[in-house]
């Protein structure tokens, strides 16, 4: 009998039915087995494919899927990946009987995913938690607090048609990237092997109804349980105070400060796993929703990328229009840790920051808290290297030090508690090129650091006051925190900062979709010899030209948690390619001014993320001119000269 969920009204699974069918066609299913491998993609930062059966297993890149059944192919490999983790979790916890925390977001083969899972963790008697969809960030809270690790089950920012699997262990975070890469070369060798085929099929089909019945059973529960330690977490983390009844003390003084300003948030869930809006009117925020049912309201792009933020756009002009006074509408991925972001501009309509300039929202957050607080240690931050060049022009200004890795929530976590373990203090690390937050308290993107952000720079007037004066804009400030101007503060505080622009990853400008499969090596090799020999004569006489100075370029490419500085200094072909500009000014001065970058993505085949990201450490429109000019020029070179190595490199040339 089909099992709905009390609370969506969706398809929870069917415990009596079988998975397989009994006269299944064991060579064909191989043959899928196996041409999934070559299809699907799998790092570090998770496990996708397209999973959907709306086109069986020879139609694997299609996009638009709402199909909720999976193929055989891809339920063998769910039930062997799952069958894999339960041995490692074993192994990893020294306990015969690990309980695990297993959830999805709201893509449609989430439940057909997760009963697979299911079925395979019950036959290795391991411990199952089934809050059906709640956002990755409660699931790893939750995970953290009631287990020995997570199956979460998402494809995060892929087009529909995708799904995927994130692991973890009792920390919370994904596995750490050499564990993750062990794993994925253990499952994919088992999925070679028709033996093991056929015994996942009886893994699978042979669990009795009555075990899986339970735990759909407990889902109400276990997702209440969930809500529960999530909210607990979630005020710790804004007030940044670990003691519950101190921080639900500091909260009620907060609350009443925002009631009293009467301020509004906007929250544009895309059908996501996402509920904030009981937690964010907790704080005294009034809150506008749209798009909170979850799968039924996916109506744009699951990634929150500029074009999918129209309709949050809209709203909040409306909503200015209506004499009301918001702050901020929040736009979210499905599942619920990636987030855009639209503002009020100031004179009634709206804009759409960005994700890098957001992410340098949270920084100064952090780094002017940590300088408000007694810890004298040496404060530092960690980004990768796709994060916006205005990072280091704000370092500069603030006096805090940058550590990039290459792009991976798992790189710069490992980077992160190595900082912390070197003496330093790290309020606050993540990845600007995506919008993703985290700190060393929770290994995770948490959109929560941005309401914090909001939160801080709305009742703490002192962290704004403290930013423009170290900027060199003290004079600027006027009423900026006034009840009837609040809706305008961050435009403000944005305007106030060195001006700067990079590529926003998730847009066409930042997407090159390759018809081939370009040989990485030869690829970047080949970019070395052309930037040297043709492209940074150009770029350099452009940047001179705007620029008062001398350019330079240095190359530097991050792999994991190394910086390998110097044209040519590679260890492996798939890290970022990355060369950064500087200017030596007329007090010789070395001044940052951006870079250039390009990577294979990790978690869509065929797509190579590329960009631009320029800015100056002056404020005021001249700068602001000169770095939009810049920008164009150098973006325009970029693209040309990735198109011409590309052609190169395809006819097997070294240049």
């Amino acid at each position: 009998m089909t099992i709905n969920d009390s609370e969506t009204g969706l398809e929870v699974g069917d415990p009596d039915k079988s998975p397989f069918v009994d006269d299944i066609d064991l060579d064909e299913l191989q043959k899928n087995v196996e041409k999934r491998l070559k299809l699907g993609i799998a790092s570090a930062s998770g496990i996708r494919q397209i999973f959907d059966a709306t086109y069986g297993d020879d139609e694997t890149d299609y996009v638009d899927g709402t199909g909720t059944e999976i193929t055989d192919a891809a339920k063998i490999h769910v039930s062997t990946i799952a069958d894999c983790f339960a041995e490692l979790l074993r192994e990893h916890s020294k306990k015969e009987n690990p309980k695990i925390v297993v959830a999805i977001d709201s893509r449609h083969t989430g439940p057909a995913i997760a009963d697979i899972i299911i079925r395979t963790l019950i036959h290795n008697k391991i411990n199952v938690l089934y809050p059906f969809i709640i956002p990755i960030t409660e699931l790893a809270v939750y995970s953290r607090e009631t287990s020995d690790g997570f199956i979460y089950i998402s494809a995060s920012h892929n087009p529909r048609g995708y799904n995927g699997l994130k692991l973890g262990f009792d920390d919370g975070r994904l596995l750490p990237g050499d564990v993750a890469r062990a794993f994925i070369e253990k499952y994919q060798s088992r999925l070679k092997d028709k033996q093991n085929t056929i015994k996942m099929i009886n893994c699978v089909n042979n669990v009795r109804a009555d075990k899986i019945q339970e735990i759909y059973a407990k889902i109400d529960f276990c997702r209440k349980e969930a809500q529960n330690i999530y909210k607990e977490f979630s005020d710790t983390l804004i007030t940044g105070i670990k003691d519950l009844k101190k921080a639900d003390e500091q909260k009620e003084k907060i609350k009443r400060e925002i009631e009293e300003r009467d301020i509004w948030i906007g929250i544009d869930y895309n059908g996501g796993a996402r509920k904030d809006k009981d937690y964010l009117e907790s704080w005294g925020f009034k809150v506008v929703e749209l798009n909170n049912r979850p799968r039924i309201d996916m109506v744009h792009d699951l990634s929150p990328i500029p074009s999918a933020c129209k309709q949050a756009y809209d709203k909040l002009i409306e909503i200015q229009k209506e004499g009301k006074s918001i702050v901020a509408f929040f736009v979210f991925d499905a599942d619920g840790d990636r987030k855009n972001i639209v503002i009020p501009d100031g004179k009634g309509g709206a804009v759409i920051p960005g994700v890098q300039m957001i992410f340098a929202l949270d920084v100064l957050c952090g780094i002017l808290n940590a300088q408000n607080s007694k810890d004298n240690k040496e404060i530092a931050i960690v980004v990768n290297d796709a994060t916006s060049s205005i990072i280091e022009q704000l370092a500069d200004k603030l006096n805090f030090k940058v550590k990039r890795v290459e792009v991976g929530e798992a790189n710069v976590a490992s980077a992160g508690i190595s900082m912390y373990n070197q003496g330093f203090c790290v309020p606050i690390i993540g990845e600007g090129s995506n919008g993703s937050v985290f700190n060393l308290d929770l290994l995770v993107r948490e959109p929560l650091h941005t309401i914090k952000t909001i939160i801080d720079f709305i009742t703490k007037p002192e962290l704004t006051r403290s930013l423009l004066d170290q900027i060199g804009l003290t004079k600027d400030y006027s009423n900026w925190h006034d009840k009837e101007h609040i809706g305008s503060l961050f435009i403000n505080i944005i305007n106030s900062l060195p001006p700067s622009k990079t590529t926003d990853f998730f847009t066409d400008e930042g997407v090159y979709r390759s018809k081939y499969d370009i040989p990485q090596e030869l690829f970047k090799a080949n970019f070395d010899v052309y930037f040297v020999n043709e492209l940074w004569k150009d770029i350099s006489a452009e940047i001179r030209k705007n620029y008062n100075g001398e350019p330079i370029a240095e190359f530097v490419n991050c792999e994991g948690e190394e910086e390998l500085r110097g044209c040519g200094n590679r260890k492996k072909g798939n890290g970022g390619y990355k060369i950064e500009f500087y200017i030596i000014d007329k007090d010789k001065i070395k001044r940052h001014l951006g870079w250039i970058w390009f990577r294979t993505s990790a978690t869509e085949r065929g797509v190579i993320r590329r960009g631009v990201s320029i800015s100056h450490w002056e404020t005021n429109s001249q700068s602001v001119n000169i770095v939009n000019q810049t920008y164009d020029y150098i973006n325009k070179k970029f693209i040309e000269a990735i198109n011409f190595v590309e052609k190169e490199t395809l006819k097997g040339k070294s240049l």
